[in-house]
């Protein structure tokens, strides 16, 4: 937006030191921009929730999923409220709210992205930069999908009951440089352990293009472990 147009500036606060039941604001659009400017309150529900969702093809088919790391609050959100802040009594913005729990056993269930993660990538988006993630150059399958596993002609040791599978490794790319293959089972990221795609991505996407991390696999039965360093995608 113009300048010219900016009325006042939200001050940026902290979500590391808001307490769990602390009152919390949301201000946003639900529904449109008939309701422009709706604000509603509730209290800091949880944090640190890691919560797994998925977009959607144009034909409503899952396509990819992925973990985020949110707040959680009973505030009432609706379509609309999503980009608008979440903030404290003292008006400090601690969250970029996100997205809502929607089931008819559900209610109150709403969930704000932490203002220090939306900060990270603040400079990039002013400077007009593009915000790259860094890629090993894998296709991954999880453990549970026996179709494709076995439409692909990938066996799985009966034993293995965690990480995920590497349907495809491509060539010219960090982990085909590093010696992983097809049908490697990734069970940990630097230590942590790997059970879903999801999971495999959130811990991929916590270090940036030019790291190396360890990767621990298993092929053959056997369990292993090399140093990928991550690039950017072509």
């Amino acid at each position: 937006m113009d300048v010219k147009d900016v009325i006042n500036v939200a001050s940026i606060g902290t979500s590391l030191n808001t307490k769990i039941g602390n009152t919390v604001f949301t201000v946003g659009s639900p529904m449109g921009a008939t309701y422009a400017g709706t604000v509603t309150k509730g209290i800091l529900s949880g944090k640190d929730r890691l919560i797994e969702t998925s977009t959607s093809s144009s034909i409503g088919v899952s396509s990819e999923s992925y973990i985020v790391k949110v707040l959680q609050t009973d505030a009432a959100i609706s379509p609309g409220n999503s980009g608008g802040p979440l903030v404290n009594l003292a008006g400090d913005v601690i969250g970029i709210t996100s997205l809502k729990l929607v089931d008819e056993e559900v209610e109150g269930m709403g969930f704000a992205i932490p203002i220090e993660d939306a900060m990270n990538y603040v400079d990039y988006l002013e400077k007009g930069r593009a915000i790259e993630r860094p890629v090993m150059g894998v296709q991954i399958l999880d453990l549970t999908n026996k179709y494709l596993l076995y439409r692909y002609g990938i066996n799985v040791d009966t034993s293995v009951n965690s990480g995920v599978v590497l349907m495809k490794v491509n060539t010219g790319y960090p982990a085909s440089d590093a010696g992983l293959k097809d049908g490697d089972i990734i069970t940990k990221i630097n230590g942590e352990q790997i059970s879903t795609t999801s999971e495999f991505k959130y811990e991929l996407y916590k270090y940036s293009i030019g790291d190396t991390i360890k990767v621990t696999y298993i092929r053959n039965g056997k369990e292993n472990s090399v140093e990928v360093k991550l690039n950017k995608a072509n």
